[in-house]
């Protein structure tokens, strides 16, 4: 890999770094909502520091290249994410379901009195 190459590699990750500590900062993420975000930025930290990593592990897993590892890699973490949020947002909607309910019995309750 080109010295420019992992120059900007490193930029980019630690600009991402950066972005996600200052969302925690402004509330605009929770901190636990934010913890695999800086998992990956530091990840990549490490990926653009030390850009043998991800080929020793490509040709450690049977890749063939590094760019096919890396964009398996990347697959399979936003699936895990896709999936964790799908489970977060089926307990929030069935949480949001019982409240309206129960909204409505005080409301009823209310009504009668």
């Amino acid at each position: 890999m080109s010295s420019i190459l992992r120059i900007e590699m490193l930029i980019f990750s630690l600009l991402f770094f950066v972005y996600i500590i200052r969302s925690i900062n402004k509330n605009i993420f929770l901190l636990k909502n934010a913890i695999r975000w800086l998992f990956i930025s530091a990840g990549l930290v490490i990926f653009a520091i030390f850009p043998k990593l991800p080929e020793w592990l490509g040709n450690l897993l049977g890749f063939e290249t590094t760019s096919n590892f890396l964009l398996i890699a990347a697959i399979f973490v936003l699936l895990f994410i896709e999936i964790k949020n799908s489970v977060l947002l089926s307990k929030q909607q069935n949480q949001i379901k019982l409240l309206i309910q129960e909204l409505s019995m005080l409301k009823d309750k209310k009504e009668k009195k």
